[in-house]
């Protein structure tokens, strides 16, 4: 039976959200219940100041567990039965451009994103348009997967996508990570995993602490960056490096990767910067010392059931992220708290 009201926090504008009943349609869409969907850093910097695929009145939320409401039958032939718990892909792909050719809709020129373009997961209820289900974007997760870590499978397959795309070698090298949020820890977690020396970096000693707690092999606070420099090509034997993974939004932490990045390694800008923020960086670094400056973005259906299945085999622990759990009319206070930086993960959770 359709649901008759979709109870919906909707994006009005920076800062405002409003709770409303949406109407609820299944025109050219597949309706799920949505169960649980995390707050992403992105998410906080569109409530904060906007942000140029964000077009409001909207509603946000792109990292989704959800049920499925029907029997639904994918492209690959795969069956999900009603009632299966399942993560989605917030890609919704042109399915026309050479990008999709190539199977890469992260890249596709015209991509549209659920949670951005497309209403998202801060809602009991959740449209998924035909172009995402004709990827197979819609994943079931097995019954070990709670509905809180599976909400954050989606930041891990985005994490674990930068490691593939790149294929450098990391492991007995020394991977350092800057940034201490949920982010920075699940790419130390993978970094751990393939057999890395892992550093994070970062400016809150609750999070470095849980970093120590997770495997890094050394964490450094970073209030003085000169002095975090010096300490890092100490306990690194002058060699820094291999891969530095940009995991904050803060435009400063390149400068900072750069000068402790060595020689033929790999910079990763993972995170997006906060608008109308400008970046300078001394091209020399990366010419004698043949570093390569990349990013990388989003993932795609087949790296999230890749993502889904370490945390399914208990490679990656998701789950000790969350530390704060809302109901959808207590979203103001789940981005108050994610602003904050208190904690790390904060879930809204649909009843």
């Amino acid at each position: 039976m359709l649901p008759q009201k979709n109870h919906s926090a909707v994006f009005i504008g920076p800062k405002n959200f409003q709770i409303k009943d949406l109407p609820v349609s299944r025109k050219d869409c597949i309706l799920l219940k949505t169960l649980s969907c995390a707050v992403c850093g992105y998410d906080v910097r569109a409530f904060k100041e906007g942000h140029k695929k964000v077009r409001p009145p909207i509603v946000l939320g792109h990292e989704i567990c959800a049920r499925t409401l029907d029997i639904l039958r994918l492209p690959n032939d795969q069956i999900i039965p009603e009632g299966r718990r399942v993560i989605v892909s917030p890609l919704i792909p042109c399915l026309n451009c050479h990008h999709c050719s190539a199977g890469h809709f992260n890249s596709c020129n015209k991509l549209n994103e659920i949670g951005s373009s497309v209403n998202g997961g801060f809602a009991d209820y959740i449209n998924i348009p035909q172009n995402n289900i004709l990827i197979n974007g819609i994943i079931p997760i097995s019954n070990n997967i709670h509905d809180d870590e599976a909400s954050l499978i989606e930041p891990l397959s985005c994490c674990l996508n930068a490691h593939l795309n790149f294929n450098i070698r990391i492991r007995d090298e020394f991977v350092i990570v800057i940034g201490d949020g949920p982010i920075g820890l699940i790419h130390l977690q993978i970094s751990k995993l393939y057999g890395a020396k892992t550093i994070a970096v970062g400016k809150i000693p609750s999070r470095l602490n849980e970093a120590k707690s997770i495997g890094a092999d050394m964490i450094q606070l970073n209030n003085d960056p000169e002095e975090s420099i010096r300490t890092i090509w100490d306990y690194t034997y002058e060699k820094g490096g291999k891969l530095i993974i940009v995991a904050t939004s803060n435009p400063e932490a390149l400068n900072l990767a750069l000068k402790i990045a060595g020689k033929n390694s790999l910079i990763n800008i993972f995170a997006g910067i906060s608008k109308n923020k400008t970046l300078r960086i001394d091209p020399n670094l990366l010419h004698y010392n043949q570093i390569t400056l990349g990013g990388s973005f989003s993932s795609t259906p087949k790296v999230m059931k890749k993502a889904m299945r370490l945390v399914h085999e208990q490679k990656i622990n998701l789950r000790r992220l969350i530390t704060h759990r809302f109901s959808l009319d207590e979203i103001d206070k789940a981005f108050s708290t994610s602003e904050g930086y208190s904690g790390l993960r904060s879930v809204i959770n649909s009843f």
